[in-house]
């Protein structure tokens, strides 16, 4: 056995202490029942997304405009079970936030506009700005599409812990994270196991 393999697995174990299995899937965050503490790490992305029937993601980015019927009828949306309707495009803000619940980095694709009109008003709010700068608590209420509530609360201005900051620049020197991947329908992070 190499010197390298010995040093990463202890000799009493099978997996090395603290492994993971990577899980790409986990990377992008999912708004729970309650509070959702994050902090916004990047600046987001802007497009449209539309689901196709077959539940899979289309995105494009808001500076080429929203699909067009054709391209709609194209793509066949995804159908809404309370319409019997093809679902619209939607669009999105899609970033990196540290996900305070699972202490982890995550991406988050937020559609809903009961956070994005607060969000965007605390980013051209003088007194707050820059959304990258304080921890939100995005807190949801209701199970079904037609009794969901989110409320968005800014908590006062801190610096990022220097762990998170760390990690952040580590993903992004090594190339481990590229969020423009979304526009090819691939994830974002290269490898995720946190």
């Amino acid at each position: 056995m190499s010197k390298e393999i010995t040093e990463t697995i202890p000799t009493n174990s099978f997996l090395p202490i603290g492994y993971k299995m990577p899980d790409k899937s986990k990377q992008f965050m999912k708004l729970k029942q309650g509070d959702n503490s994050i902090r916004i790490l990047s600046s987001p992305l802007l497009g449209y997304v539309v689901f196709s029937h077959e539940k899979k993601p289309i995105r494009r980015p808001f500076s080429l405009g929203d699909f067009l019927p054709e391209e709609l009828t194209e793509i066949k949306p995804k159908i809404d079970p309370e319409t019997n309707k093809p679902e619209p495009s939607k669009h999105f803000w899609l970033m990196l936030v540290w996900d305070y619940t699972d202490n982890a980095p995550k991406v988050l694709e937020i559609t809903q506009i009961t956070i994005l009109k607060p969000l965007n008003l605390l980013c051209e709010n003088p007194n707050w700005g820059d959304l990258r700068q304080f921890d939100i608590t995005i807190n949801k209420v209701g199970a079904t599409k037609n009794d969901t509530e989110f409320t968005v609360i800014p908590n006062p201005p801190c610096p990022l812990k220097n762990e998170i900051k760390n990690l952040v620049e580590e993903l992004h020197e090594k190339d481990l994270l590229n969020l423009e991947a979304i526009w090819e329908g691939e994830y974002p992070f290269l490898t995720y196991n946190f």
